[in-house]
């Protein structure tokens, strides 16, 4: 039977804004990231789910809840979809970490690229570590549960690289803002596929 998954960001937190690294750090949404959770109130009543996933960390629970309002889908929480772990620079703002350990590794570590998915910061979880904890969450809830379409709210950096994972020719990194969505598709035969 083929799925489809609607991935989506979490709204906006304050760390946002400060473009501080949250990570596992558990950050609610704040006033704006509430209203960008009741835009896909709309997404979803054109695009129904049976099920809705989500991150236990607050931000992505919460923008999963809003969005959820008006359909009720049932909800089921997994820490496979978390963050990917920041290890040391969790917390510090992108000017911090550039000044602390340079320009150089901050573009290897958003890097897009496969090739640089094994390089992270001191304590920190690998893109290609947190792609296989994701990539396993995803696989359980394929195999486990019955649905036509679901839901599942994540985060940014862990959505990014989850689908440049699937799409190593994508030349240009994919946008992720707040509550941006993206569709995959899931079977038995062919695995995971994503087209834009």
């Amino acid at each position: 039977m083929r799925k489809t998954i609607y991935l989506f960001r979490h709204g906006q937190t304050d760390w946002n804004l400060l473009r501080r690294m949250q990570g596992h750090s558990d950050i609610p949404l704040n006033d704006e990231g509430r209203k960008q959770a009741l835009s896909l109130q709309d997404f979803f009543a054109s695009h129904p789910v049976e099920m809705m996933f989500t991150s236990d960390l607050m931000r992505a629970q919460q923008t999963a809840q809003i969005a959820n309002e008006k359909i009720s889908a049932p909800t089921y929480v997994s820490e496979k979809f978390r963050e990917v772990f920041l290890g040391d620079i969790e917390g510090m703002t992108q000017d911090e970490i550039k000044e602390t350990h340079g320009e150089d590794s901050w573009l290897r570590w958003t890097s897009h690229e496969i090739k640089n998915f094994s390089f992270t910061y001191q304590n920190g979880e690998s893109a290609h570590d947190a792609i296989g904890r994701f990539g396993d969450g995803l696989l359980e809830i394929c195999k486990t549960h019955s649905f036509a379409a679901a839901g599942l709210c994540t985060h940014g950096l862990m959505l990014k690289r989850f689908l440049h994972s699937l799409r190593p020719d994508l030349l240009e990194p994919l946008p992720i803002p707040n509550c941006v969505v993206y569709r995959i598709n899931w079977s038995a035969e062919q695995g995971f596929e994503f087209s834009i």
